[in-house]
């Protein structure tokens, strides 16, 4: 039942109720009134609230704005400057760190990396409250991923290698239509993709713990698995936000231009804008992952919301065409309206429904629209979003755009706006220069951190028994969410620190140094910067946390040891795992062969 409809049958069916208490009441003793009375009462508020749960939300545009050039383009880097001589308020914003600093305090879940503000082209702040992240060093983005993927399609379309977003997505895999189980997956356009109404069953959110990403996962081909998914809704019509979606734009980026999708976001997108680091990820197939898992430095994300303020055009070249971008931000789809889920064979899922609806009408940030893959708010404003709180925040209206990394969770991921609507909006006081104000900028300037890492080193207890006999072994691991094919521990009885390894299954290695007296070790390792510290919390129990640096949550690995096996429970930002795996034993020619349960 479309939302529209829903909410006027709600109405109907409470005036219903209140009619016909209203037919009885002189007609029944004193006691029986209050009771209709309670009814009626309860019926008013759900009835109420229900309806406009339904209450479809209204269309809106994006703001109309000529932009105004920069009196330089930050292709080498930004140009800093004090807030006041932008038209804001130093004083405004020192104000943000006690509020952080409180909020943090009452709920860890608020916890953010980085802000930087850019104003007029200028950054007037840089600010840095993780002691773990250091200036200039890359962050995952997560689904900020998403908006640069929209950008790519759209210089795909202007180059002709898309025809238009309304070609049906089955054209671009031709070769993979055995795949498809599903007649109405032929209906899907790539319109469709870009705004999230594909209405396949894909469940791979937060909402419904990224199960299916795992089940993606888990298979060797992404693009045949997502084709033969069941599609619940008529292509075109139910916002469902799916990362498989952005994930099959990257893999149409590849297939149409013949380039793979780095290459292609490297020759006309990042190097025009002068973003020279670049970690992302791949799939089995080496397509790269187009729904997230994109590392960014901050002042390089702040440069693609410059280039969507200024409506795609740098320095002179229309890198996104304007129309693009336009289209990009205005809303054509309203993620209010769809809040109703489905389980994993189609059904209503009331739970998962009711905690969607309290996030999207209460909570979630730049949810009153969805353009191509950005979320944007009725105010004009707009947004990349990705969990944990990563944010490209643009503000027309201010001449504005903040990006924002953070490792957070809970309702804490939505906190940075709250930052954007307290603090940084209302510093801006002018588009003419303000007078200085020394001292705020000056303790802005100092409070900018980030703040030194503090960490007092123990005692490191004697090694157990086991931790010697499983060093430099390596273990073979069983089939698991996040595809590690092997771990090994190396320990010295002399030092107060070990070495752990890991290999996965795509191209993800580390070998990284592990604290034993409660301080970390730093190692850059082939996937970036790692800090690691562990301890025997048993004979047999190894604890390792582990923050790859720019990362949004430590990884903790809990190994446990028996003989030659090994049990793992997992610990990250998408939950708690378990998993095992057996070592790996030496064969005649002297090189190791894994246990046959595991081959």
């Amino acid at each position: 039942m479309k939302t529209g409809l829903r909410a006027v049958v709600i109405i109907l069916v409470v005036l219903a109720i209140l009619f016909g208490i209203v037919i009885f009441w002189s007609a029944v003793p004193a006691l029986v009134k209050v009771l209709l009375a309670i009814i009626g009462l309860f019926a008013t508020l759900y009835g109420g609230l229900t309806a406009w749960a339904f209450i479809p939300t209204r269309k809106f545009e994006p703001v109309v704005y000529n932009p105004i050039q920069p009196d330089y383009w930050p292709t080498d880097g930004f140009r800093t400057s004090t807030p006041e001589a932008q038209g804001m308020d130093s004083a405004k914003l020192l104000e943000i760190f006690d509020f952080y600093e409180a909020a943090h305090a009452k709920d860890p879940g608020v916890t953010i990396d980085s802000i930087a503000i850019i104003r007029n082209g200028y950054l007037v702040a840089d600010i840095y409250f993780n002691p773990l992240f250091p200036r200039d060093s890359a962050h995952v983005i997560h689904s900020c991923t998403k908006s640069i993927m929209s950008a790519l399609i759209g210089i795909a379309v202007e180059q002709g290698y898309i025809e238009s977003v309304y070609v049906p997505i089955i054209e671009f895999f031709k070769e993979k239509q055995q795949a498809i189980r599903d007649p109405k997956m032929a209906q899907i356009t790539l319109e469709d993709l870009l705004s999230m109404k594909t209405g396949i069953r894909s469940r791979d959110s937060f909402l419904y713990q990224w199960k299916g990403i795992f089940e993606m996962q888990a298979t060797e081909d992404w693009v045949a698995h997502i084709l033969s998914l069941p599609v619940d809704a008529e292509p075109g019509v139910r916002f469902d936000y799916s990362n498989l979606s952005s994930f099959m734009l990257s893999a149409i980026i590849h297939k149409a231009t013949g380039m793979d999708t780095l290459t292609y976001a490297r020759q006309n997108l990042f190097d025009p804008l002068g973003i020279r680091e670049v970690r992302w990820e791949r799939s089995p197939q080496n397509i790269y992952i187009g729904y997230a898992r994109m590392w960014l430095k901050p002042q390089d994300m702040a440069k693609l919301g410059l280039l969507y303020l200024q409506q795609g055009q740098w320095n002179g070249e229309q890198i996104v065409p304007a129309a693009w971008v336009k289209n990009s931000v205005t809303p054509h789809a309203f993620p209010k309206n769809y809040v109703e889920l489905l389980d994993a064979e189609g059904k209503f899922d009331q739970a998962t429904t009711r905690r969607n609806w309290a996030s999207a009408n209460f909570v979630r940030a730049f949810a009153d629209g969805y353009g191509y893959q950005w979320w944007l708010d009725k105010s004009g404003s707009y947004a990349a979003v990705g969990v944990a709180g990563q944010y490209i925040m643009v503000s027309p209206a201010h001449n504005l755009v903040v990006a924002v990394t953070s490792s957070a969770s809970g309702a804490g991921v939505f906190f940075p706006k709250k930052i954007l609507e307290k603090y940084i909006l209302p510093a801006v006081k002018s588009n003419s220069v303000l007078p200085a104000n020394p001292p705020a900028q000056q303790a802005l300037s100092e409070k900018s951190g980030p703040p030194p890492l503090k960490q007092t080193p123990q005692a490191v207890p004697p090694l157990p028994t086991v931790a010697l006999q499983i060093s430099g072994k390596t273990y073979a691991l069983e089939k698991n969410n996040w595809n590690y094919d092997n771990f090994r521990l190396v320990f010295d009885e002399a030092s107060d620190q070990a070495e752990f390894s890991y290999t996965a299954r795509v191209e993800d290695t580390a070998v990284f140094k592990v604290g034993l007296d409660g301080v970390y070790r730093f190692t850059e390792t082939k996937i970036g910067c790692m800090a690691a510290m562990g301890k025997w919390t048993a004979a047999d129990m190894f604890e390792l946390t582990c923050h790859q640096i720019g990362y949004t949550a430590p990884a903790q690995f809990i190994l446990t040891f028996k003989q030659d096996e090994i049990d793992v429970t997992e610990v990250g930002q998408t939950g708690s795992f378990t998993y095992s795996g057996k070592m790996q034993q030496l064969n005649t020619e002297g090189s190791l062969r894994k246990h046959s349960t595991l081959s």
